[in-house]
């Protein structure tokens, strides 16, 4: 294809005016070129998490004024060092981890963590624009079964609910606790915890997102406006709890309840990201007499994917979306912010 000297992005304000200024769609942005070892993408849809809002509103760092990180697109070039013929024309996909320099001690273990990391959307520039250039060893592969519209959410909402439930080392019979079970996250989630046979317990507000819910596959819905969470889960569970709780809501109130749903040896999962800071409602005696686990993700590792992606192809898990058009952007925003989006927000990228 012919590559355009400029794009189309969705470009966030200068710091300082983002809590009253709108996001701009701008055509009038650079499209890079790829350097050695990098690929030249044109972006064909790209799906918005809730950390993107963050991100946009500055309640977490911020380095560069283009977000997004479920990008999914086209090879049109490539830099020195890569196979041309190898890669023009493949489909692939950007995550939220968009480099690891993979030499470090912690790569060495596991490189979603590595403290050197690049993520897009944060310090790079992000999926919410036409051409993005990305590091070859670190992009995913999109198999060719999948459409990429429902293929953009499985770059993080997908992968990080599937090494998520991994972190949980919960077996097949386990109970498992979603709260915001009806979001972009926690509908992936549903069913990729009742393929892995745990019996889910989602909890959300409203009648669409239990139904979305229970049309997934969970076992029960719970509605934190109306019910009594602990007491409902306790019961299901022969008072003991469940083996695991997810995460991915955001608030203090859905953390706290969510250490008071695990049983004894249960595992926390953080996941969702706080609009304001808040320490966890964890006491070093809870710990020790429960003998609790807390842990974090925000990623998966390239096999993790890999498995994610054979899901996706046979068809156990699919991404339930809410497809918009790109001068739509602030308008999702919204939307999310008000978690008026059942399942996942994906912006259709201009041609």
């Amino acid at each position: 294809m012919q590559i355009p000297l400029t794009q189309t992005a969705a470009v966030i304000p200068p710091a300082g005016t983002y809590q009253t200024a709108q996001v701009q769609i701008l055509s009038d942005r650079p499209v890079p070129a790829p350097a050695e070892g990098e690929l030249l993408i044109k972006l064909e849809y790209s799906g918005v998490c809730h950390s993107d809002v963050h991100s946009i509103r500055r309640d977490t760092p911020m380095l560069t004024d283009v977000a997004g990180h479920e990008g999914v697109g086209k090879v049109v070039k490539v830099g020195a060092g890569v196979e041309e013929e190898a890669w023009l024309g493949k489909r692939v996909g950007i995550r939220w981890l968009y480099s690891s320099c993979l030499k470090c001690e912690i790569c060495a273990i596991n490189h979603t963590a590595c403290p050197y990391q690049k993520n897009a959307g944060a310090n790079v520039p992000g999926t919410f624009q036409q051409f993005l250039v990305s590091p070859a060893e670190h992009v995913t592969i999109i198999p060719s079964e999948l459409a990429p519209d429902t293929a953009a959410p499985l770059l993080c909402a997908g992968i990080a609910m599937y090494s998520s439930i991994m972190k949980t080392r919960t077996r097949p019979g386990d109970w498992i606790v979603l709260p915001g079970a009806g979001g972009g996250l926690g509908h992936m989630g549903i069913q990729i915890a009742v393929k892995k046979g745990l019996k889910v317990i989602a909890i959300d507000s409203g009648e669409k997102k239990k139904h979305l819910c229970l049309s997934l596959g969970a076992t029960a819905f719970f509605d934190y406006k109306v019910d009594d969470i602990e007491r409902e889960v306790k019961n299901l569970t022969s008072g003991l709890g469940a083996h695991a709780v997810i995460c991915t809501a955001n608030s203090e109130t859905a953390y706290r309840q969510s250490m008071q749903l695990l049983r004894s040896l249960g595992v926390l999962v953080c996941v969702g990201i706080p609009n304001t800071p808040f320490r966890l409602p964890a006491t070093p005696f809870d710990m020790i007499l429960k003998g609790l686990t807390i842990v974090g993700n925000s990623a998966g590792t390239a096999k993790e994917m890999e498995e994610l992606m054979e899901m996706a192809v046979a068809g156990d898990i699919k991404a339930h979306i809410e497809c918009f058009e790109f001068d739509c952007f602030n308008d999702v925003l919204r939307l999310l912010e008000n978690a008026e989006i059942d399942g996942r927000a994906v912006m259709k990228i201009p041609e």
